[in-house]
């Protein structure tokens, strides 16, 4: 398989927001619009934007969402980054987003996520990610958010689930094809973040992982499981963590929690202890991992364990 990704010049076409934020300036904005892709049949990509109160240029973190997911996922995480004085852009994906379960229900749901999972989705996915990453720190607006107030030169990304594998891909993770061992790494993230985290599939991991330098922070739970999409276990959610090389690598295990929990969005149900629990830790230690990453550069292994932590969760650095 050849990857080749094409990106264009930048048109957007954006939701207004209400006169009141857009005349203070000084003050946070969330801001939706679309960034559409000449180069991709006109391919239109959903953004929402979140600054913090300020001029910046902000530190900025990418969030890919999960399969099925939407431009409300990611939002218990991109409120508390923002708050630490991070800008957030959450990207939707067209063909692996909420449009293939809405209106459905039980096994059709479940039959029409599994056709969001395939190569053609994934490949689509690297390729927004990188078309946005064009437009960082330009002149284009999306809603009244100016790109200009984000930094090019400080970009992290993070995402869960199907996200996840998008994160993995562009932080330096290898894929085999006939042709050999290949990559669609971006020098441009400096730092990331797995939320349920995928292992490989068609190569060993310590080939498929080795290449990944930048820090990486690896996150899921006791639980993190999706029964009917795939079969990967908690404990396979961590072997990328094991197989990357030595040097600002973080791996954190909740106990109790569950994949859906990670999503960062509407939950669907009411929340639990655990689910508490965890977003307070999850808010925590991914904040402090932006900061020490995206801000002040820390040395190999200087960060440190969340204080939330409980005596059953897991916390290990290399």
């Amino acid at each position: 398989m050849i990857i080749r990704i094409v990106t264009a010049a930048l048109a957007l076409v954006s939701a207004s927001l209400a006169p009141a934020q857009a005349d203070k300036p000084d003050a946070g904005l969330v801001c939706d619009g679309t960034v559409q892709d000449a180069a991709r049949a006109q391919r239109q990509i959903p953004l929402r934007v979140r600054l913090p109160a300020g001029e910046g240029p902000f530190p900025v973190i990418l969030f890919s969402h999960g399969l099925g997911g939407s431009l409300d996922a990611g939002t218990r995480w991109a409120e508390a980054w923002t708050a630490a004085g991070f800008a957030v852009v959450h990207l939707q994906h067209p063909g692996s987003d909420a449009s293939l379960w809405k209106g459905l229900k039980g096994k059709e749901a479940m039959a029409a996520l599994r056709k969001g999972m395939d190569a053609k989705q994934f490949i689509a996915r690297v390729a927004d990610v990188k078309f946005v990453l064009d437009a960082v720190g330009g002149s284009g607006m999306v809603g009244n958010c100016p790109m200009a107030r984000l930094d090019a030169g400080r970009i992290g990304m993070a995402g869960h689930s199907f996200g996840a594998q998008t994160v993995q891909a562009v932080a330096g993770q290898q894929f085999r094809a006939a042709t050999g061992l290949f990559s669609v790494t971006d020098l441009r993230i400096k730092a990331a973040i797995a939320f349920s985290p995928a292992p490989a599939i068609a190569e060993p991991d310590d080939s498929a992982f080795g290449k990944i330098t930048i820090p990486f922070l690896s996150v899921t739970g006791s639980k993190d499981t999706v029964p009917g999409l795939t079969k990967v276990t908690p404990k396979d959610r961590t072997r990328p963590f094991h197989a990357m090389p030595p040097g600002r690598k973080y791996l954190l295990v909740v106990n109790g929690a569950d994949h859906l929990i990670f999503s960062g969005g509407e939950q669907r149900r009411a929340p639990t202890p655990t689910d508490r629990r965890t977003e307070l830790i999850v808010a925590e230690t991914t904040a402090q991992f932006w900061r020490a990453n995206l801000v002040a550069p820390t040395a190999k292994g200087s960060l440190a364990a969340p204080e939330a932590l409980g005596p059953e969760d897991v916390w290990l650095a290399r």
